[in-house]
């Protein structure tokens, strides 16, 4: 059985909102992006996740979000988990995977059932990037 994963279909720049230290190493992160599906749906992104810090750098997280058309029309959640870790040019980045559900039977219908792979990467100023992949 081969896989493969897909071209992008969703890149995305924004930034984290707020961060809130909840003890024994873990952090609540939010985060609001703006982006572009399949190249031409205008999107918002927004949600949060739970961070956990461990001894050698690496970071797991597990968290959900909600994407919205610009138009407000159509929407689509998703759940997450991803790694990170520093790179060698001390940037924080990012590889996960993301399960998407919808009603829509629009322009976002595509998302319903599918399982993506995402890489994030963040800089100082809390920006971040991102690119998300399906497995097909």
């Amino acid at each position: 059985m081969a896989y493969q994963l897909e071209e992008p279909f969703f890149e995305e720049k924004g930034r984290i909102t707020s961060q809130k230290e909840l003890g024994g190493n873990r952090m609540q992160v939010t985060f609001s992006t703006d982006g572009m599906m399949k190249g031409n749906i205008e999107v918002t992104n927004t949600g949060d996740f739970v961070g956990a810090s461990k001894d050698n750098m690496i970071t797991s997280a597990q968290g959900q979000g909600v994407v919205t058309t610009k138009d407000g029309s159509e929407k689509a959640g998703y759940t997450f988990l991803g790694v990170g870790k520093v790179t060698e040019q001390g940037k924080p980045e990012f590889l996960g995977s993301s399960v998407w559900s919808t009603e829509s039977t629009g322009k976002l219908a595509f998302l319903n059932n599918m399982l993506s792979f995402f890489k994030a990467e963040l800089d100082e100023m809390g920006n971040i990037a991102s690119k998300e992949r399906e497995l097909k």
